[in-house]
């Protein structure tokens, strides 16, 4: 009765939600800012007697705002609902059954849950002992979609530009670069959209426009590769309420960025504190900081700060990664409250 994919699908589990108030989350790279007041206006206005109709099924108005801060015409430009849709159709529309995709591992889990759905064979290529993309990335598997996320994630760590470039040289297919959190970065690889014709580069307005409530994401290629996507999305993917959240947000771009500095300062000095404390901390350009703990027991650390209140993100179900956490940059309130109680764990006063 069911699809022979799940006789081998691990199911991508996402960071807990908690139900409960009065509590710290700082488990699933929210924003800890609120969007500005005049993008929850434009929501607002949004909801009125325009939801009986269908919303523009290409998302054109919004397209074309993005466009007009990035530097690109809007057929160079896809919308859809989250960048993890996205992803998923990139899969679809540039490889066939069966045929490999291949991503550095461990990166973001649902690379692998995607290329299973679509009945694809995952290639996860071991990442270097600092995290980093070993040279088998960039040499191998030339022949087939390769999805890279960058800044990465867990590990926050931003790969080299140089060689990324070397990897979509050598690639034959479509190369999909992941930057959900690159405004938290100095650089991005956006340029390479314009330079190769088989590159896609996907963004979201969930992290840095603190709107992971409304699933929007977009990304940029070649027209041909552009107009693929549109060939097989749903009819209507992105709702009229996101559209006109994106729409606003790009229409406060410069508030988005302030926001984005705000949290750069705050992962800075997380990063100070949890070196003083004998946290090993990898350097990072996310909204995050992928910590080993001084002890290497991650999974108390985290059980302990869970019982006091304080979410924190520990991959239960990745074994590479059992002795490591993920903590998301919250506001300084929030991060003095778990450095409390991190010092109460480990006996520091």
């Amino acid at each position: 009765m069911f699809n022979r994919i799940f006789d081998k699908l691990s199911p991508y589990l996402p960071g807990e939600q908690p139900i409960e108030k009065k509590i710290i989350k700082l488990n699933t790279n929210e924003n800890p800012f609120p969007p500005p007041r005049k993008v929850l206006a434009e929501i607002k206005k949004s909801v009125n007697g325009q939801l009986r109709l269908y919303p523009d099924p290409q998302a054109t108005k919004l397209r074309r705002f993005i466009g007009e801060i990035y530097g690109f015409s809007p057929d160079w430009i896809f919308v859809g609902n989250g960048s993890d849709e996205i992803l998923r159709l990139c899969i679809f529309a540039f490889s066939s059954v069966s045929e490999r995709i291949a991503f550095p591992y461990p990166s973001y889990p649902l690379y692998e849950t995607l290329s299973m759905i679509a009945d694809r064979k995952p290639i996860k290529i071991m990442m270097n002992n600092d995290f980093t993309i070993p040279a088998s990335f960039v040499n191998t598997f030339n022949n087939c979609v390769k999805i890279v996320a960058n800044p990465d994630s867990p590990s926050g760590i931003f790969h080299s530009v140089k060689l990324l470039e070397e990897t979509i040289k050598n690639s034959k297919r479509v190369f999909i670069i992941d930057e959900a959190y690159v405004d938290f970065a100095e650089t991005d690889c956006l340029h390479f959209v314009k330079k190769y014709d088989n590159v896609i580069v996907t963004r979201s307005f969930s992290k840095s426009f603190s709107l992971a409530g409304i699933r929007l994401g977009y990304c940029f290629g070649n027209p041909e590769l552009i107009s693929a996507l549109f060939s097989i999305k749903d009819s209507y993917n992105v709702n009229l309420i996101s559209q006109s959240a994106g729409i606003a947000a790009m229409k406060n771009f410069v508030y988005m960025k302030s926001n984005c500095e705000k949290i750069i300062r705050n992962r800075e000095w997380l990063k100070n504190k949890l070196t003083k404390l004998n946290f090993h901390v990898f350097p990072s350009s996310a909204n995050f900081l992928f910590v080993e703990p001084p002890d290497r027991n991650a999974k108390f650390l985290y059980e302990f700060l869970k019982r006091h209140k304080i979410f924190i993100r520990y991959f239960s179900n990745i074994p590479e990664l059992k002795n490591y956490l993920r903590i998301t940059i919250g506001t300084q309130k929030e991060l003095l409250t778990m450095l409390k109680f991190i010092k109460k764990f480990y006996g520091f006063k």
